[in-house]
């Protein structure tokens, strides 16, 4: 059934021109009573009013608020990321500030080693604006001699990480506030050498003699074969040198201990003897007398006794001295790796 267009119109005409916002109102309410007795809604009665498809007409309202909808979110959508983008950057900038305040406004000057560095391959320098140098071998001891080098695994990593900090926070800062020239480096080119002599120096050319510094070593080149394809063969030529090194360390360290151990069994009975009268005057037990090696080793002194002179000061044999000895380097070194 439809309602009656007639009626339906004149309340209408008060909807659309009536006089105050109460006649308005009332007008609307009581054409709604009206559209909905009869199946329809408020914005069905305009359609209805000029003889439209009601039903076309609710599709093309309902695809426009869908659109409408979309655009509402993806106007949301913008404007979050916008926001996030804006935190973001400033997340970033603040994380620079607090970089530049560490080095006290002097992030980008000149490191004093890092003056040292350039200035030493300056005669290598090639001539123009910006063409870099000639590094050659010449150039290149040069650097290697500018500032002390590592020798020590240690010395080798601290001095490489120095460098690949103040390269990254370079780089962080410079992104944080996009100054321009990004795609140039951030550190001079003496410096970036001299980070390739350090890396050769941990990954291949510093001879290793236990196993911890080995250990850095593969973790070293594992890590820089993430970023670079490594020689292969450098590597492991570089571990088997090393663990040559290392056996015959342990070679050696057995050959003094089998010596030592002849020599304390060929000298037991005197040893016993002054073992016994030591203990008949002072009657210490087997711990007192470790404790006195151990404080003996621990002291300046024995650097310049030799086994024998400590074992006949405390009453044990030369071997028990050894193994004291070796004992304490042992805790020494699980002390430092669990460190």
């Amino acid at each position: 059934m439809m309602p009656d267009v007639e009626r339906l119109r004149k309340v209408w005409a008060l909807v659309e021109r009536g006089g105050s916002a109460g006649e308005c109102a009332a007008a609307r309410e009581r054409a709604r009573v009206i559209a909905e007795r009869y199946g329809y809604v408020l914005d069905d009665i305009p359609v209805l009013l000029v003889g439209g498809d009601v039903y076309e007409a609710r599709e093309i309202r309902e695809r426009q608020q869908r659109e409408r909808e979309a655009r509402r979110r993806e106007a949301e959508q913008a404007s979050a990321r916008k926001a996030a983008l804006k935190a973001h950057r400033q997340a970033l900038r603040d994380q620079a500030d607090e970089i530049t305040g560490r080095y006290e406004g002097r992030l980008f000057c000149a490191m004093p080693d890092e003056s040292i560095l350039v200035d030493a391959v300056q005669s290598h320098a090639l001539p123009g604006w910006r063409a870099g140098y000639d590094w050659s071998s010449g150039a290149l001891e040069a650097l290697r001699t500018a500032l002390p080098l590592p020798k020590t695994m240690d010395e080798a990593l601290a001095e490489l990480k120095r460098w690949t900090t103040l390269r990254d926070d370079r780089q962080f800062v410079r992104r944080a506030y996009r100054q321009a020239s990004q795609d140039e480096d951030v550190m001079p080119e003496p410096v970036l050498q001299r980070m390739k002599i350090l890396a050769d120096l941990v990954q291949f050319e510093l001879v290793l003699t236990n196993i911890e510094d080995l250990m850095k070593r593969v973790s070293f080149q594992m890590a820089a074969g993430k970023g670079q394809q490594l020689s292969g063969v450098i590597g492991l030529e570089a571990i088997l040198r090393d663990l040559e090194a290392i056996r015959q360390e342990r070679v050696i360290e057995t050959e003094d201990l089998k010596t030592h151990i002849r020599q304390s069994t060929a000298d037991r009975a005197p040893d016993q003897a002054q073992a016994t009268g030591s203990k008949s005057g002072g009657q210490r037990t087997a711990t007192e007398r470790r404790a006195a090696v151990e404080a003996i080793l621990r002291s300046s002194e024995s650097q310049k006794m030799t086994l024998r002179e400590i074992a006949s000061r405390v009453g044990v044999s030369p071997a028990t001295v050894l193994n004291i000895r070796r004992r304490m380097k042992t805790t020494r070194s699980i002390c430092t790796l669990d460190q």
